[in-house]
């Protein structure tokens, strides 16, 4: 069966027309022409996988790794990074519109990576007896890998170590999480299912099998579908250095994934602080204080909230490491501070949530302080983001700009900013 693409959508996927009914496929590109067979038929649409190409876009070009369509890491590299650019930013728009409902937003030009390779800094390698990898598309299978081209080469070298290290354990993780700074320290997270307390390897004998620029690792089992640290060897952190600041960052805490755009958005959300005098500011999820550090040079105080405890630690370490004297943080989830916040009365909150958006109680609690002129919402998820604006401009709020900034290359995961005032 043949079809037209017509576009592609949030989650990596074009779509089509059959029988009246729509087709989601992966891997296309709009305006091409392509052969599909139906994997899934559901009442209203298809789920389909592309056999053969008939008419190939201009923007089509032959992926760089070898097992892209299996792994599932990435969607788009068979596409110019340009036009990857664009279209993502098309998607952006319209989900915008489609769930926000609100009409000429005003949208900025997006913000391409510096570099659309080895940009990760961070990486969860999935283990099954001798496959290392990473899942497949839609599945849990392992894809068994030696190379991925978001990575940076650092962990690159350490998949490679990863295979003769594991062989030594009794029991085998069946996760290994890995984070490379821009000081090129590294710190290692092995989750286990089973409860274990040690493995027969100190921290010399890892960094002879994954390098010395290993710091430490740690010991961790699952727990409600989470890992629970049990033990750890050597440094639990690492520092990250972007442009004149400097960061602690532990292995259970979070600092963002792209190495080249981490200071272009410090930068962007910089640019806001300085266009007026503020004299309170809130950061809520605010991380190790990625953002709360470089507001307290340009708002008199600045409370970052954040509900991971080795976050805070880390915080309030970068707080003294910068000399942020005016900048503090509280360990707390943003709907808990909701009432300290409403009290402190800021002009100006920064917000970071995860996929999920703001909470209720969280936008209610905004909503009630009397001197917010300006809220920068950074969002990894537009469908949320289109919901959370859209509740805050029918209580008074107006979108003064939008832009999409590209932290992930060749996925279709979307990063955002936007400036709402009152």
């Amino acid at each position: 069966m043949k079809i037209t693409v017509e576009k592609l959508i949030y989650g990596g996927k074009g779509i089509g027309k059959l029988n009246n009914k729509v087709c989601f496929i992966p891997y296309v590109l709009p305006e091409e022409e392509v052969e599909i067979e139906i994997i899934r038929e559901k009442k209203n649409f298809y789920e389909c996988t592309p056999s053969k190409i008939i008419k190939s876009s201009p923007y089509r070009k032959d992926p760089v790794c070898r097992y892209f369509t299996y792994c599932g890491g990435c969607d788009y590299l068979h596409i110019e990074y340009k036009k990857q650019v664009e279209y993502k930013n098309e998607i952006f728009v319209e989900t915008l519109q489609r769930i926000g409902k609100i009409d000429k937003i005003p949208v900025l030009e997006p913000v391409p990576s510096p570099e659309n390779l080895h940009y990760r800094n961070r990486v969860q390698f999935k283990i099954k007896g001798e496959k290392i990898g990473f899942f497949k598309k839609e599945s849990r299978e392992i894809v068994n890998i030696d190379y991925c081209y978001l990575l940076k080469e650092e962990l690159n070298n350490i998949l490679n170590g990863l295979r003769e290290v594991v062989p030594f354990f009794t029991f085998l993780p069946v996760e290994a999480h890995f984070y490379s700074s821009s000081e090129n320290q590294t710190v290692a997270k092995f989750v286990f299912f089973k409860n274990i307390k040690k493995i027969p390897l100190g921290l010399k004998h890892m960094k002879a099998f994954l390098g010395d620029s290993l710091e430490g690792f740690g010991i961790y089992t699952v727990k409600d579908n989470f890992p629970k640290k049990i033990n750890f060897i050597g440094s639990p952190f690492v520092y990250e250095t972007v442009g004149d600041y400097r960061f602690r960052v532990s292995a259970d805490s979070f600092f963002q994934v792209n190495r080249f755009q981490v200071g272009n958005l410090i930068k962007l959300v910089e640019e806001e602080l300085k266009k007026e005098k503020i004299s309170v500011a809130f950061d809520l999820y605010s991380g190790v204080g990625t953002f709360s550090i470089p507001m307290g040079r340009y708002a008199e105080k600045v409370f970052g909230v954040e509900i991971n405890p080795y976050a805070v630690q880390d915080a309030n370490h970068n707080r003294k490491l910068n000399k942020a004297s005016n900048v503090f943080f509280q360990r707390a989830s943003a709907s808990d501070i909701n009432r300290f916040m409403v009290k402190k009365n800021p002009q100006l909150v920064l917000l970071d949530p995860p996929r999920t958006g703001i909470d209720e109680k969280t936008l209610d609690a905004l909503l009630q302080i009397k001197n917010l002129r300006k809220i920068i919402y950074i969002s990894c998820n537009p469908a949320t983001l289109a919901r959370d604006i859209s509740k805050l401009v029918e209580k008074g709020f107006s979108v003064v700009s939008t832009r999409f900034i590209d932290m992930f290359p060749h996925t279709y995961h979307i990063e955002s900013l936007t400036i709402l005032e009152k």
